[in-house]
């Protein structure tokens, strides 16, 4: 016999802790991925590391041409120095006026130099391709007129009319777009075991803001005693997010909910139950583009179980639903405008 308990919680956890980077949609709907991005490079670093040339060889082979120049704008400050036994790198972005950007730590725990250079300019190749990606294609050079002809001499006086046309309106529309795709999960604290999870997903995205809507279903797992009784458990369900975004990452409030269907196995009677599923939690992303209108993305899920329930088998309990759980999984996403 097997019996699904489900009951509201009476307090909700007021923490979640993320462990990796997940769904964003980065800048504008009419962005392109060819415009060249270059700048500057300030590179100082340890004895023993790399000679400068050697790092930019690094990032220049990765991007497929050399993006430092001494007469950009921008200017990217790339250090390497030594913290106690093993060393710690940092890479900035800085604008012209001297306003950072953006910037990002690597600490290496062997002390291998060569190693954590190699790693900061795959980092920061990938940085750039990103900033490509956001910004707009230059306009085309405006035509040169041809020199105008003398004008003949006036046969009267001439009054000059002054006309004031309307200043154009200068406010930017904000550039909006419709996103779809499908992607697939590794779930912890949704089964007794770890369980795969597809899902679809279509989202409304603009420059720093993101709304989506998906619906899950998990893969049948099967829970069995020393005896040979159990259950089979599997898992459906609707998640709603809403996103802030900034460049390529993006971090969300995600709400789930859904359904637990159980299914004894191996029983003299054999019992089927549902049950309601509710979670909360909180989800860090990153969008690579891989074209003008298609991303992977990578993704991190810490969820907070709302109702508890616990799988009753024989009138014992078999499993009880934990209170904390997380999704890790990548999606792959088109852009439609």
């Amino acid at each position: 016999m097997v019996r699904v308990k489900v009951a509201p919680s009476r307090r909700v956890a007021c923490g979640v802790t993320m462990a990796f980077a997940l769904f964003a949609w980065s800048g504008p709907a009419d962005a392109r991925s060819s415009v060249p991005v270059t700048a500057q490079l300030d590179y100082a670093v340890a004895a023993g590391c790399p000679a400068v040339d050697a790092f930019q060889a690094i990032v220049g082979g990765r991007l497929g041409y050399q993006p430092f120049r001494d007469d950009a704008s921008d200017r990217i400050v790339v250090r390497i120095e030594p913290a106690g036994r093993t060393l710690k790198g940092r890479i900035e972005w800085r604008q012209a006026s001297g306003g950072s950007i953006g910037e990002q730590a690597f600490p290496s725990r062997t002390g291998d130099c060569g190693e954590l250079a190699r790693a900061m300019g795959f980092a920061l190749a990938v940085q750039i391709q990103l900033m490509a990606t956001i910004l707009p294609e230059p306009p085309p050079p405006a035509p040169i007129a041809p020199p105008a002809p003398p004008p003949p001499p006036p046969a009267k006086p001439v009054t000059a009319v002054a006309v004031t046309r309307p200043p154009p309106d200068q406010a930017p529309k904000p550039s909006r777009a419709w996103l779809g795709g499908a992607g697939a999960s590794a779930g912890l604290g949704m089964a007794p075991n770890a369980t795969a999870l597809g899902r679809l997903f279509g989202a409304l995205a603009w420059p720093h803001f993101a709304l989506e809507l998906a619906a899950d279903a998990g893969l049948p797992s099967t829970t069995r005693r020393t005896d040979g009784g159990g259950f089979s458990q599997q898992q459906f369900a609707a998640a709603l997010a809403a996103c802030g975004v900034r460049g390529a990452w993006s971090l969300c409030a995600v709400g789930r909910g859904g359904v637990v269907r159980v299914t004894g196995t191996g029983l003299d009677v054999r019992l089927t139950a549902t049950g309601l599923v509710t979670q909360a939690g909180l989800r860090v992303a990153a969008a690579i583009a891989l074209g003008r209108r298609t991303y992977i993305v990578p993704r991190a899920e810490g969820l907070v179980r709302v109702t508890q329930g616990t799988v009753l088998v024989d009138s014992t309990p078999a499993w009880i639903m934990p209170r904390f759980g997380a999704l890790m999984g990548i999606d792959l996403a088109l852009r439609f405008q």
